[in-house]
């Protein structure tokens, strides 16, 4: 059995920019970014935001391909409606691989943790079903990844359960069953109604989640995001444009006169 020798995390480090630079022949794609994967994962792998997974453990750097498996709960036919990819890596003392989903691997060494939050899920924007079997890389690049607190992604994944137009209609209903009053406005009142809220927000410390979907009629094309709203830097353009019309109208006013 042939046995390699033993690195330590910097050694793999080095030796993977060295196959790299010297002997692999592969070329970076704009904005592609490698890292070293961290613990747990094997310190040989390296993983670029792009969806590629490379090995340095032997005398040449590899590409890992992801496996594909289909999950979620079983059709009368026996089909799975859900999908996966995943990778398997060896760990000492152990009998069986460890497997690890592929979107767990890059979000752990690309996705920023946006909301500060401890509790988090992996939200894929596009959804996953939107992708072959052989779209691994695609699905699970960094830039398709968010981590979200499990509220906010059970909120945004209902936001992507039906289309606006369904969403729209509930809405309308809502209000009409709380008989509630309803009111037309201008674009600089909801603004100013908007600035309001935002400034309350900021004032109580809490946190603003902006939340946005594709609008379109087919469920499973809608792309979803959600994201923390600088709340200060809003206020201050705001204010800083308030000012602005304010300047014009005076200057227009001293023109009339």
């Amino acid at each position: 059995m042939r046995k390699y020798k033993k690195y330590t995390r910097e050694e793999y480090s080095k030796k993977f920019d060295d196959l790299m630079k010297n002997t692999f022949n592969y070329v970076m794609q704009e904005g592609e970014q490698i890292v070293q994967c961290k613990e747990p994962y094997p310190a040989y792998w390296f993983v670029s935001n792009k969806g590629y997974l490379f090995s340095a453990y032997g005398s040449k750097i590899k590409v890992i391909k992801p496996n594909h498996r289909h999950t979620g709960i079983k059709n009368k036919d026996g089909s799975r409606t859900g999908q996966d990819w995943y990778y398997e890596y060896k760990i000492v003392d152990q009998k069986h691989n460890k497997h690890v989903s592929m979107f767990r691997v890059m979000s752990d060494c690309f996705c920023e943790n946006e909301f500060g939050s401890e509790d988090n899920e992996i939200h894929h924007i596009r959804k996953k079903n939107q992708y072959k079997p052989s779209e691994g890389k695609e699905c699970n690049r960094a830039e398709n990844l968010q981590l979200l607190p499990r509220e906010i992604h059970k909120n945004l994944t209902y936001y992507a359960s039906k289309p606006d137009a369904e969403h729209n209609k509930e809405l309308e209903e809502k209000i009409k069953n709380a008989d509630c009053p309803s009111f037309q406005l201008s674009q600089e009142q909801f603004q100013d109604l908007l600035m309001a809220a935002l400034y309350d927000c900021n004032v109580s410390g809490g946190k603003a989640i902006m939340y946005t979907t594709t609008i379109t009629d087919n469920v499973e094309d809608i792309e979803a995001e959600a994201h923390v709203l600088d709340v200060g830097k809003i206020l201050k353009q705001n204010l800083e444009e308030c000012e602005y019309r304010d300047e014009k109208r005076v200057r227009t006013k001293e023109k009339l006169e």
